[in-house]
């Protein structure tokens, strides 16, 4: 999994995996039957020990805070310093030649189905809190998945997890809350925004 993760599925040689492994070429392709399914079962892996936020994530009652906990938890798991940055998925599909086109399509299959569930839970909860605004559940949906996929790029690249944070909260400033303002009124007691005014006409002013 570290290997395909570093280099891709493409840039990983037989080579590399045997040294990962400590499995001879031969014991490799007994075992996992060729490298593509070696990579898939790398994958699986991949998802079951990285992408649980998702499953919380998608588990949250509101438009805004699923997509905040997503974006959060991809930007930590994208610099995660336990195992090489950015995504697996990603770093697998960004390179692949003309043999390897099936895969691609695959992993590229993979995250629009991903794309999908978020979509499905941004219009089960659209309900309970503001969506995206002049945005459609799937729109939303697609601007979250952009977001998660620069931030991969971003983070092989080499920028921080404080960076990409910082990212998280600029690009979520156009999603509104939906938490109602104090109405307090202007001659409410204590209130120190009025304290100091003087009533217009006051004969001391």
């Amino acid at each position: 999994m570290m290997v395909f993760w570093q280099k891709g599925y493409e840039g990983a040689s037989i080579f590399d995996l045997m040294a990962a492994t400590g499995l001879k070429k031969s014991s490799i392709y007994k075992a996992f039957n060729s490298k593509e399914d070696l990579f898939w079962k790398a994958n699986e892996l991949y998802k079951t020990d990285h992408l649980g936020f998702i499953e919380e994530a998608l588990k949250l009652s509101k438009p805004r805070d699923i997509a905040m906990a997503m974006l959060v938890g991809e930007a930590d798991m994208h610099t995660d310093p336990v195992h090489p940055p950015g995504c697996f998925e990603t770093n697998g599909a960004l390179a692949c030649s003309d043999e390897t086109q099936e895969l691609q399509r695959a992993l590229v299959e993979s995250r629009f189905n991903f794309q999908r569930r978020l979509a499905k839970a941004f219009r089960l909860t659209s309900e309970n809190g503001p969506m995206l605004p002049n945005a459609t559940p799937e729109e939303a949906a697609s601007f979250v998945f952009t977001l998660i996929q620069g931030m991969a790029v971003q983070a092989k690249a080499g920028l921080s997890r404080a960076e990409l944070h910082k990212f998280v909260e600029l690009a979520m400033l156009g999603w509104p809350s939906g938490e109602a303002r104090p109405n307090r009124s202007s001659r409410q007691l204590g209130d120190p925004s009025r304290e100091n005014l003087v009533p217009i006409g006051d004969s001391n002013s």
